[in-house]
């Protein structure tokens, strides 16, 4: 009983020590998260990209790691799109695709089946440049003020009106 009425200093003594190694931790661990999101916050807009093997994108990158990729065929039309969760870590980005978005007629459809079990992996070479593993280079050309996401059911977007 005398034991339960008066805890040891040492008991005491190391409690302490391990909340204030907790909150340590959490100080330094805050500014490199805070950093992570500022980084992905840079890349968080509506670009023109241009791709090896596909005319001309458009990435809809949105700073809490959701968006949409866009497909369009060489007079400007849109050909395909997905939505997609992105996450960029240190110099690497993953990417998955979800919903699918077709022109059916000039007409956006689309169509949710699942987010895929493929995740792709891109290296950013520098500013403007992400180079996926064992694949083509995504340039990054200019930012697009003006561009809005397709809904369902209308009008295709077209890049060269």
């Amino acid at each position: 009983m005398k034991f339960l009425r008066h805890p040891s200093s040492s008991r005491v003594l190391v409690s302490l020590l391990q909340a204030y190694a907790l909150i340590l931790l959490l100080f330094l661990l805050l500014p490199l998260v805070a950093a992570a999101e500022s980084a992905q916050r840079q890349w968080a807009g509506n670009w023109l990209v241009v791709s090896e093997g596909d005319d001309q994108l458009v990435w809809q990158l949105h700073a809490d790691g959701t968006g949409f990729a866009y497909g369009f065929h060489a007079g400007g039309r849109l050909s395909h799109g997905f939505a997609i969760n992105w996450k960029l870590e240190g110099d690497r980005v993953s990417v998955r695709t979800g919903a699918s978005l077709r022109c059916n007629s000039g007409v956006v459809a689309v169509a949710f089946t699942g987010w895929s079990p493929v995740t792709l992996k891109f290296s950013i070479v520098d500013g403007r440049h992400w180079l996926q593993d064992g694949g083509g280079v995504l340039s990054f050309q200019r930012r697009l003020s003006s561009w809005s996401t397709p809904r369902a059911g209308s009008a295709c977007p077209d890049l060269a009106s």
